[in-house]
């Protein structure tokens, strides 16, 4: 999601210190890590959306690089200082986005610190809504439209442009692809008896809606943890396996609520037809 480029530092790192560094971020919970500054930003009244940054190389805290941010096309630099602890390469960690940036641009306002709604709440953005019914009927789509929306990978992890800009299409083709591998096996069983039907079909369809199952509801997981690293929206409850138990119980839900929080359907209208769920003209969220 970034591009990087080296500027400034406030210490330079040693072997000993990038040694350290390893065996210290290697024990940390990636979670825990992203939710650690919850608690003090909600005190402080005034929480700023946070963006993205992969680590170009193991840095020790303190260090500072110019980073750019953005869409592919509109990038814009921004400072970033390595956070206590320091990183290893690749290693995802999340900064504050200036409070100016894109100052003067049209901007989708998305809510920090919590959900813009409850997770039930199917119908605030209207009965027939296309993100309402999208995530009720086609649940996996309207996730793909969440993560091409938010710039996510097909597992709704973090990723480079390259990994993220076909996002939709990918969650698209799985969709279409087990959906045609699914009637092909129910063509196979209708057209024989139940005494003839042969053992492969079943264990085929049982291990296909396994691994479909599997990638769906990790990939909203994922999806989900990020937003809510993202927008600081700390867990209300199942504190450590709500994004978990979200995901498994009632992921129509969860997809609709996540599409309500970053759509600003008040001011942009929503489209079931698009890559991002949104129309056009409606700008892309940094």
């Amino acid at each position: 999601q970034t591009r990087l480029k080296i500027k400034s530092c406030a210490c330079k790192p040693t072997d000993d210190h990038i040694t350290s560094l390893h065996s210290q971020i290697s024990t940390m919970s990636e979670v825990d890590y992203k939710e650690a500054p919850f608690s003090s930003e909600a005190s402080s009244g005034e929480i700023p959306v946070k963006v993205h940054i992969i680590a170009p190389s193991t840095l020790p805290e303190g260090y500072v690089f110019e980073a750019e941010v953005g869409i592919p096309g509109n990038k814009k630099t921004i400072s970033v200082e390595v956070p206590p602890g320091g990183v290893v390469e690749g290693q995802v960690f999340l900064v504050p986005l200036p409070a100016d940036f894109g100052a003067g641009e049209p901007q989708v306002k998305v809510p920090t610190g919590r959900w813009k709604d409850g997770t039930f709440d199917f119908c605030n953005a209207g009965p027939f809504h296309p993100s309402s019914w999208c995530a009720l009927c086609f649940t996996q789509v309207g996730m793909g439209q969440i993560m091409q929306r938010m710039r996510l990978n097909w597992l709704g992890d973090i990723g480079h442009d390259s990994a993220t800009k076909n996002t939709y299409k990918v969650v698209l083709a799985l969709v279409l692809s087990y959906t045609a591998y699914s009637i092909a096996l129910e063509i196979m069983e209708g057209s024989r008896n139940y005494q003839n039907i042969p053992a492969y079909i079943p264990v085929l369809k049982f291990i296909g809606a396994m691994l479909f199952t599997i990638w769906s509801v990790y990939a909203l997981m994922k999806t989900r943890e990020n937003i809510r690293a993202k927008y600081s929206i700390p867990e209300d409850s199942c504190k450590g396996y709500e994004d978990l138990v979200c995901s498994m119980c009632c992921s129509c839900c969860v997809v609709a609520q996540m599409a309500r929080h970053t759509g600003e359907y008040e001011t942009y209208k929503g489209s079931c037809c698009s890559a991002t769920g949104m129309a056009g003209h409606t700008p892309s969220i940094v």
